[in-house]
């Protein structure tokens, strides 16, 4: 209530101010009715009209301004301001109200408009010139859909009275007849907050008066109905059943949790026992009951603990086992046997002439030893280099002179090692899928020490990468020679290291291959962990 008689009082005092404004302008104009110069006469009749008009037009809440004057000029009917004879302001019902006042608030009265009759409340000054005489009255008519809303505030249907500081009501809003009996019982004791008395006009219930006069001129009263508070506590009541109902549905659903509690035990071991066992298959089971669940589930879990130990044992029986087949098969190649064979072809080779035959048999039983290198996984980085370079001059038989490459390595790189068969999957990639379509290539593979790694560079000069070259296809054969060596420097060293393939500057594809140095080949597969039987 305070809160909102304050922005009442904000509100009514601009509009006051808005008085205040216009009375003191209408003296400096300076309108006399009696100007002989009709011009001069038009001129301030003009600019007065204006004046009052922008009044109006600068809030909404003022609706009309009318100027009570002895021989009042014409105006437009249409207008906002009105001007009229002094001497009907004595025969209006407000006029008692400003009669002994200089200014005063109006109440509710009816106003003409272009539109019909309309409610208004106005706020009235008289005005006096300069010497102090008395020569019109100002009324500044406010909307009283505007003050109803001011009054109204952000709730509906309250009973409200809006009290001068005569104690004359301004405006008010709600029930008539609650409205009229708070006019007779308003106390003069301003200090009393809260009466509750006996409404004749509502069948003797009882209604309860607060008003607020926060430090401004104006009251302003609230009366409620008893039976409107009542059923505020209808609505307490209501919720506080409501809460209890509530309460009871959890604390059901409580019990129900509870209850579950108690089987879940017998349950999780029903479910377990229905499982297949397996590794991890008694991970379910909880470890922290001391009662007869813990002896059953601790009993379960140890029976189950012997079967994953048996079926451990039956695995590491059976990859034995198969090794030791793949081994057998193996062994039925002998090594010895395909370079001897190799030998036999190449000689047949030179007795028929074929130089370009017997140079590849002898370049590929180079490849196999460094390929096979008795079981080896780890090679030295120069062999991996005659291994590539070997397979390039199988090529550049095959290509002849539209076939070109060059491969330099570091000095310090002759006693490290790497993977085998690292480089040559990236090489033979760039021949058949680089190259294709095109008459000539050229490759370069540069192999150096870089920020205390390995680095080999793989450039040909091919038709680069293809869009979405990256993506996994589909096939039955082919495209492992890369996935190959990806998949097993991540599973011998994993990051930092790796490859990197884009498309070179000025076309053509570049490989960068980053390793870890590494100086003895014997600590090199304990440290990450490489077994020569895995590749």
């Amino acid at each position: 209530m305070n809160e909102l008689n304050k922005q009442i009082d904000i509100q009514l005092k601009s509009i006051e101010q808005m008085s205040l404004t216009a009375a003191i302008n209408v003296d400096r104009i300076g309108f006399d009715p009696m100007e002989k110069d009709s011009f001069e006469r038009l001129r301030r009749k003009t600019n007065l009209e204006k004046m009052l008009s922008s009044f109006s037009y600068s809030t909404t809440m003022v609706q009309s301004v009318y100027l009570y004057m002895d021989n009042p000029i014409s105006a437009s009917s249409q207008g906002p301001v009105q001007f009229i004879d002094i001497q009907r302001a004595k025969v209006e019902g407000w006029y008692s109200d400003i009669q002994n006042n200089d200014f005063a608030w109006i109440g509710a009265h009816q106003i003409q408009t272009n539109k019909g009759a309309m409610s208004v409340n106005s706020f009235a000054r008289k005005l006096y010139s300069n010497s102090g005489k008395y020569y019109g009255l100002l009324l500044l008519n406010v909307k009283g859909t505007e003050i109803e809303n001011l009054m109204r505030g952000e709730t509906e249907g309250r009973n409200r009275i809006l009290l001068d500081a005569r104690g004359k009501t301004v405006a008010s809003i709600g029930d008539p007849a609650l409205i009229e009996f708070a006019k007779g019982r308003i106390k003069k004791d301003e200090n009393k907050k809260l009466e509750s008395v006996p409404v004749p006009s509502t069948g003797g219930k009882e209604a309860m008066l607060v008003w607020s006069k926060p430090h401004s001129d104006w009251m302003l009263v609230e009366v409620t109905p008893w039976k409107n508070i009542v059923h505020g506590s209808v609505r307490l009541a209501l919720i506080l059943v409501s809460v209890g109902l509530s309460a009871i549905f959890i604390a059901s659903i409580f019990t129900l949790f509870l209850s579950r509690q108690f089987t879940k035990p017998i349950r999780l071991l029903l479910t377990n026992m229905g499982r297949i066992p397996s590794k991890g298959a008694i991970i379910d089971l909880p470890t922290d009951y001391k009662n007869e669940f813990g002896n059953l589930f601790n009993g379960y879990r140890k029976q189950m603990e012997r079967i994953e130990e048996l079926l451990l044992t039956l695995k590491d029986k059976h990859k034995r086992q198969r090794e030791a087949e793949i081994q057998a098969l193996q062994a039925m190649i002998n090594p010895h046997f395909l370079y001897n064979t190799l030998d036999q072809i190449n000689w047949l080779a030179i007795e028929s002439g074929q130089e370009k035959i017997s140079k590849i048999l002898s370049l590929v039983g180079k490849m196999f030893r460094i390929g096979l290198s008795n079981g080896e996984t780890i090679i030295s980085i120069p062999d991996e280099m005659t291994h590539v370079e070997s397979y390039l001059q199988i090529q550049q038989i095959r290509w002849g002179d539209r076939l070109s490459f060059s491969i330099s390595m570091d000095e310090k790189l002759k006693d490290l090692y790497i993977p085998r068969l690292t480089i040559q999957p990236f090489v033979e990639n760039a021949i058949i899928h680089g190259f294709h379509g095109k008459k000539s290539g050229k490759i370069t593979i540069a192999a150096m020490i870089r920020d205390q790694e390995v680095e080999f560079q793989i450039y040909d000069n091919g038709v680069g990468l293809k869009q979405n070259w990256n993506e996994k296809k589909e096939r039955k054969t082919g495209g492992y020679g890369i996935r190959n060596v990806t998949e097993r420097i991540e599973a011998f060293f994993g990051a930092p290291y790796g490859l990197e393939l884009c498309n070179a500057e000025g076309g053509g594809t570049l490989v960068i291959l980053r390793l870890p140095i590494i100086e003895n080949k014997y600590e090199a597969e304990e440290k990450f962990h490489v077994e020569s039987s895995h590749y």
